[in-house]
């Protein structure tokens, strides 16, 4: 006999508020996130309102984080860090990190990037967000930072990681997968996974021939760190074998991306 849930938890959703709530009563009891290392204006945070399976109305708080740092603060109580720097955390220290990294990739100082060059309303997600270039420096960035989130998590610590697939070069990038595997290299287990949907997106002019579906979802996973309750899928390699095999992973994208 099928069992009927008034407000099933699923794994795709329009609203990522609502994504975050799920996260925070499934996976961190309930309880508000300890840090956010990509805090930027803090649009994860405030009080919200979404509509439940069962037509009710709810209304609930997702508070901010107790430690809030980005590379840009947008606001006094948010720390400064450095793109490639430590999280200034003591090792084992916190409970749940939130973290959402740039996807775009692209360069810095293109052309149509450059202030002169603006128009109106264009580069919206690479001036608010920056990018990386190429992509392999957003590997190695996801690389670092995953490392950093490891290392000052708590035992059984959960980390809410989310991303997004990008092209570049003509080439798709599965940046969420890389992110998985790599998390998976340094031990933490996988928790749960949600799909943010988007209602619409904007398209470039400049693309006259489709090559890749336009990417209309970003993928929130929730890794815990357990080191003794884990499911490692690289369990057969010692430490050092799983830190060869991550360095050369990034080695040989970056060589076949030149």
């Amino acid at each position: 006999m099928a069992i009927e849930y008034n407000n099933l938890i699923r794994s795709v959703s329009y609203d990522q508020h609502s994504i975050l709530k799920d996260i925070i009563d499934m996976h961190n009891g309930g309880r508000p996130f300890d840090a956010d290392i990509t805090y930027s204006i803090g649009a994860f945070y405030g009080h919200f309102k979404r509509t439940m399976n069962d037509g009710s109305e709810q209304e609930y708080d997702i508070p901010r984080p107790k430690f809030t740092f980005d590379v840009c603060p947008q606001d006094d109580e948010t720390i400064k860090l450095e793109p490639w720097g430590n999280i200034p955390l003591d090792d084992n220290s916190v409970n749940s990190i939130c973290v959402d990294l740039p996807f775009v990739i692209a360069p810095r100082d293109s052309l149509s990037t450059k202030k002169e060059n603006e128009k109106e309303g264009s580069n919206i997600t690479f001036k608010r967000f920056s990018s990386y270039y190429p992509f392999t420096e957003c590997m190695a960035s996801y690389a670092h930072w995953l490392t950093e989130c490891y290392r000052v998590l708590k035992e059984d610590g959960i980390l809410v990681w989310k991303t997004q697939a990008s092209v570049t070069g003509s080439k798709q990038m599965m940046t969420p997968e890389w992110s998985w595997l790599y998390a998976t290299s340094l031990g933490f287990d996988t928790l749960d996974q949600f799909f943010l949907i988007a209602k619409a997106r904007l398209n470039s002019g400049k693309i006259k021939t489709q090559q890749h579906a336009r990417k209309f979802s970003s993928t929130f996973f929730v890794f815990k760190k357990s080191i003794k309750k884990r499911i490692n899928y690289l369990d057969y390699m010692s430490e050092d074998e799983r830190k060869a095999f991550a360095d050369n992973l990034i080695k040989n994208m970056i060589s076949k991306n030149k």
